[in-house]
């Protein structure tokens, strides 16, 4: 008896033997039932996922002369006919054979009119039906919309976006979907079980995942792997036939990338030549690896993996993404060397070199920073740091360097901070409700706030703020948007202040009127000896702030002899030495 393939030995016969795609069967098997056949079909999805398989079953469970249920009986002449392809009434087409559109017209158009010769349908199956040209499909388009009653049309495609939308219109389309590995191992063991194959649950495992969703694909690997292990199917011999390094290799990989070790790095790139396994499986697996390390420390997946239990204590899990996500890109870009090793030790001694987590950093740094910022002067505490802009009370912003990056006593932020801030007025340094001037309570807001809510951070960095009393404050913007914005959020804005300060206090939001000062040039005189000296002097008799409290306005009480606009431009440039203004005329303005 001549050898038959395992493919085609144990490929199924009806639809209940057809694993995974419940929604096909179900449609077609209630279809058939109820008597209701479309004239056309088009089944669509990746390879090996049964779209031939069910597209003949469909045609015996159309054809049988003895079905039982809506299941052929496979021993009537139709069936058997139709299972070796030797039916009159059954034609497969294979259209990357018959792409042009005279063959379609031969074997299609021609002979659609004529009866069956025996069987109630005539059935045509085209598989791989994207492969016809634009005028096959132009040429066909009318028969398949208006059929004999006698005809029913089965197309089969991987590539379902390159069948005209004119042909899926007028068929009945079903997506398939790739087999599940737990399907794809229970079918493994039932065939290993009938032929009686020796087998190791884990080489099951690696086919299943080898085979991307496609049963055909691991049933004929393990057809190839009976053969290749003499009856015996062992997981050294699979990951021989595939060529996948073992696992202890490609954990050693990662193992090397995770702790920046290149002389294991370069060991395990050794053994991975010396002993011939291909290099781009290598680092598919490396990559498959570390994704699903992550995914199972991330609890998105069950599955354990060999990395997982040898990680650093200290290492993020997000770092383990970013690796697998650069490992993916030298496998796009190794792929097209002329040396295959080398560019790939190449690449993943690059990804050593490169920072795995540089924003966690980044964050540890802006948290240290924050920490010589803090009133408080909370040493091991770590925040989130906001962005100093308008209203942001901090005096100056403490330089980055070494320094900071060791902890801090709370005495010497604290010393640092009283010669950094000036003074505050009396009524900002009483404590709200018992607790913190309303300036710390302001800074802390706009920290917690940032994150959560950036739309009303920025609002709240624009609005003018007056502390009415301890408890009560004021905050104005010349834009309506705004205000009604901040009115719908002013609830958790006093919530908020209440849980940092620890006592309620009352926000009242109003727009205030937007403020028209003539157009001015600056000129910076900085250079110029004393002329700094009525900034100066402005500094110097602040005293007290005005009523509105505004930690960055000018005092209200300042010399009279300070010009005017001099002192509104000095609030809006804080920190920079305005000393002169030159308004422009309207002759000016002209000859601009």
């Amino acid at each position: 008896m001549p050898y038959e393939n395992l493919a085609s030995k144990y490929r199924p016969n009806n639809l209940n033997e057809v694993l995974g795609q419940e929604t096909v069967k179900r449609t077609l098997n209630n279809a058939v039932k109820l008597g209701r056949i479309a004239p056309s079909y088009v089944f669509y999805g990746p390879r090996g996922c049964g779209k031939t398989t069910i597209a003949r079953i469909l045609a015996k469970t159309l054809n049988c002369h003895k079905p039982s249920g809506g299941v052929p009986c496979d021993k009537c002449a139709s069936c058997v006919e139709i299972a070796e392809s030797k039916s009159l009434d059954v034609i497969e087409i294979d259209a990357a054979s018959n792409t042009q559109v005279d063959k379609v017209r031969n074997v299609i158009i021609e002979n659609v009119a004529f009866a069956p010769s025996r069987d109630k349908y005539k059935i045509y199956i085209l598989d791989e039906v994207h492969m016809l040209t634009t005028q096959a499909f132009n040429a066909l388009l009318k028969t398949v919309e208006e059929p004999p009653p006698h005809v029913v049309f089965i197309m089969a495609t991987t590539e379902q976006h390159k069948v005209p939308v004119t042909i899926l219109s007028r068929s009945q389309c079903f997506r398939f979907r790739p087999l599940s590995e737990e399907l794809i191992f229970e079918r493994l063991k039932e065939v290993a079980e009938k032929e009686k194959i020796k087998y190791e649950p884990e080489a099951f495992k690696i086919m299943a995942k080898a085979s991307i969703g496609s049963m055909r694909d691991a049933v004929t690997l393990l057809d190839r792997a009976f053969s290749f292990g003499r009856g015996e199917v062992k997981t050294e011999l699979v990951n021989e036939l595939l060529g996948h390094a073992g696992e202890d290799l490609i954990n050693s990989l990662a193992l090397a990338l995770i702790n920046r070790d290149s002389a294991t790095l370069h060991a395990a790139f050794d053994r991975l030549n010396a002993e011939g396994y291909d290099t781009l499986t290598a680092l598919r697996d490396l990559r498959d690896l570390l994704a699903g390390t992550f995914f199972y420390l991330q609890k998105f997946s069950s599955v354990p993996t060999s990395l997982a239990g040898s990680l650093p204590k200290d290492f993020s899990a997000s770092a383990l993404a970013k690796l697998s996500r650069k490992v993916n890109l030298a496998v796009e870009e190794v792929k097209f060397s002329d040396s295959l090793a080398i560019a790939a030790e190449m690449a993943l001694f690059t990804l050593i070199d490169t920072p795995q987590d540089l924003e966690a950093l980044v964050r540890r740094l802006e948290g240290l920073e924050l920490r010589l910022a803090s009133p408080n002067g909370e040493p091991g505490r770590f925040t989130e740091p906001a962005p100093q802009k308008k209203n942001d009370i901090s005096g100056e912003r403490p330089e980055r360097g070494p320094a900071a990056l060791g902890p801090v006593p709370a005495d010497a932020v604290r010393g640092t901070l009283e010669k950094a801030l000036p003074a505050a007025p009396a009524h900002q340094e009483a404590a709200v409700g018992g607790a913190q001037p309303p300036s710390a309570v302001w800074k802390k807001l706009l920290a917690r706030i940032a994150d959560r809510k950036p739309i009303i951070y920025n609002m709240l960095l624009s609005v003018k703020i007056t502390f009415d009393t301890e408890t009560r404050w004021r905050l104005g913007s010349p834009n309506k948007f705004e205000v009604g914005m901040l009115q719908d959020f002013k609830k958790e804005l006093e919530a908020e202040m209440e849980k940092i300060s620890g006592g309620k206090i009352e926000l009242i939001i109003e727009r205030s009127a937007a403020s028209a000062a003539p157009a001015a040039a600056f000129e910076d005189l900085s250079v110029q000896g004393d002329v700094a000296a009525p900034v100066e002097e402005v500094e110097a008799q602040s005293g007290q702030r005005g009523a509105e409290g505004h930690w960055e306005d000018l005092p209200e009480a300042a010399s009279s002899s300070v010009d005017p606009e001099l002192k509104k431009l000095l609030k809006v440039f804080h920190g920079s030495k305005v000393t002169k203004v030159v308004k422009k005329t309207g002759e000016n303005k002209d000859r601009g």
